[in-house]
């Protein structure tokens, strides 16, 4: 199993997807796997539920992906429980991280689609990735492998990750 964690825009879904079909194995993308589960999208299990029942239900997909996989993970994942311990036991990680600046010109432009960050203005999601990511850096520090992404293209990361030389 290879988990890619980070925060919210760092492009692990996009990566996910081409180190899939480079190594020609399945991407399982939790978000993904949760909205088909309950059918329904992850603001309206925000929204109905709280945050602390969507973690819940992250954390029993997490633990219910088949061996053998590449998983994009939710950015909040690691935080969970024992996610973290769980995905470093289980297989390697690989943190894709990128500077809050980068973060903040990824995610501005479809903030809408993301519970978390949803109406806030410019100012409000600058400080949010800021304390968000403060809070979740030592689960993310965690991980096997670090890879910064800012200014990288997507090859350049997945020639980083594919220099690794990491059982996928």
């Amino acid at each position: 199993m290879l988990y890619l964690i980070g925060f919210m825009g760092v492009g692990k879904t996009t990566i996910g997807k081409q180190l899939s079909k480079q190594h020609n194995i399945s991407l399982i993308d939790t978000d993904e796997k949760i909205k088909n589960k309950y059918k329904s999208s992850i603001t309206e299990i925000f929204k109905n539920n709280g945050e602390n029942i969507f973690r819940k239900i992250e954390a029993d997909i997490l633990r219910d992906i088949p061996k053998k996989n590449l998983v994009a993970c939710g950015g909040g994942l690691p935080t969970y429980k024992s996610n973290m311990k769980f995905i470093n036991q289980t297989g390697c990680s690989i943190y894709l991280k990128a500077s809050e600046n980068e973060l903040f010109n990824r995610i501005s432009k479809n903030d809408n689609k993301r519970p978390l960050i949803q109406n806030k203005s410019k100012e409000e999601l600058k400080l949010f990735i800021k304390q968000t990511l403060a809070d979740r850096k030592k689960f993310y520090l965690m991980a096997d492998y670090t890879i910064d992404t800012t200014n990288l293209s997507i090859n350049e990361v997945l020639t980083k990750i594919n220099a690794l030389r990491i059982t996928i």
